[in-house]
């Protein structure tokens, strides 16, 4: 038969037979006046090629399956693993996506943030005002903050340092984010890092928490916060930075 009839009987395409051919997986039949004649046998091991190939083997894997190898089983086991956690990461997704519509009927944000944050900032920036200035500053620590949740750098646990919002909470955030808009002198900068590190240590300063914290990656964030902003704001993230791995290391030895 043709490579046209067979690639018809195994449900696949002439263009896939012929690289099986170019790697072995599938003898190449002789000519027969000027065409390659394919027989039963062919499509036998076309057809178990194809199977193995639903079932999510890698075509080196499939030919060890074929020719008998003893590195076989372990092939199969590997590939099992990974089927597994494939599945793991699609039950992850489809949480993730029920969160995601859950939160769409419920008029939420969609956000990496928790709720918690979410609040937070939302309210801060309600009682702003017109104050475009300060306005630009918290958005700009929100988004910060956002972006250390997604990629893992701030652990579910923060949300403690946002769980509190009444209304001297918002007054006493307000203030602070109108003083960066002040020329601060080094002393107030050192300060006020000193009691952003006291707030964070306040709540998140266990052993555990610290030891789970990437702080490679939490310190490209902080430099990414600290090149995305400016005067005050940027002079404290600076002062606050290498203090905060400081105590991070501390933390962990406790």
């Amino acid at each position: 038969m043709r490579v046209s009839q067979l690639a018809d009987l195994a449900g696949t395409t002439v263009r896939t037979i012929r690289h099986y051919h170019a790697i072995g997986l599938l003898p190449v039949p002789p000519d027969a006046g000027g065409y390659r004649d394919y027989n039963l046998s062919h499509v036998a091991r076309l057809g178990r090629i194809r199977w193995l190939v639903e079932a999510g083997l890698t075509l080196p894997t499939i030919a060890s399956v074929l020719t008998g190898d003893p590195s076989t089983h372990a092939d199969l086991t590997a590939s099992l693993a990974a089927v597994d956690a494939r599945i793991a990461e699609l039950h992850d997704q489809r949480a993730r996506l029920q969160r995601l519509l859950d939160a769409v009927d419920s008029g939420e944000e969609l956000t990496p943030l928790p709720p918690v944050i979410v609040a937070f900032y939302n309210t801060l920036l309600e009682h702003a005002g017109d104050d475009e200035t300060i306005r630009r500053r918290i958005r700009v620590e929100r988004d910060f903050a956002e972006l250390g949740f997604y990629r893992g750098a701030l652990p579910t646990e923060a949300v403690a340092l946002f769980d509190v919002l009444d209304a001297e909470r918002i007054e006493t955030s307000l203030a602070a984010f109108g003083e960066l808009s002040r020329d601060l002198s080094d002393a107030e900068v050192d300060t006020m890092s000193d009691d952003v590190l006291a707030r964070i240590e306040a709540r998140l300063g266990d052993p555990g928490l610290a030891r789970r914290v990437d702080t490679g990656f939490l310190a490209r964030l902080y430099q990414g916060f600290i090149h995305g902003t400016d005067g005050a704001q940027r002079r404290i993230a600076a002062a606050t930075l290498p203090k905060l791995l400081a105590a991070i290391e501390d933390w962990r030895q406790r």
